[in-house]
């Protein structure tokens, strides 16, 4: 569990790093406290055996109806940050199973300002990929050891 929650951490850290509205100090609490926010969370709802089982209770969603995921603004609160300071895309979901996170897609048009959010509209364009040009994490040479979690990457709205 503890690997899947630090890729969440990464991915989370270098969209607010995008927007350059957090000082790094922060983002790097707001890191430290999303995963503590994200271990309890999880704890007896993870089920190696069986991955989809509980994967809507872990699932990160934000979104026109859910502006505010809680456990993203419980870690806001205790490091300091302004929710809004994170400017996070307007739709973003992320999936974390044993084994895997994935997120789904985003559309870097509809980040969020560093002024915060004001109802964006759906957009009807295609989905693309998070791993866009955006922001690419360092792919290891290596095939990762068995237990460590993998990125699906392929994953996308239809």
């Amino acid at each position: 569990m503890r690997a899947e929650i630090a890729e969440v951490v990464s991915f989370l850290k270098s969209l607010v790093k995008l927007k350059n509205n957090v000082k790094a100090e922060k983002i790097d609490l707001f890191g430290k406290r999303l995963a503590v926010v994200l271990q309890e969370k999880f704890e007896g709802h993870w089920y190696p055996e069986n991955p989809s089982k509980g994967q809507a209770y872990r699932c990160i969603r934000v979104n026109n109806l859910h502006q505010q995921d809680p456990e993203l603004l419980r870690a806001c609160r205790e490091s300091g940050i302004k929710y809004s300071d994170l400017g996070l895309p307007w739709e973003i979901t992320l999936w974390v199973d044993p084994g895997e996170v994935s997120a789904p897609s985003w559309n870097p048009e509809n980040m969020r300002s560093g002024m915060g959010a004001s109802n964006p509209q759906p957009h009807n364009r295609t989905p693309i990929p998070w791993r866009n040009k955006l922001w690419v994490p360092p792919l290891p040479e290596a095939k990762p050891p068995n237990g460590t979690p993998t990125i699906n990457n392929n994953f996308f709205y239809q």
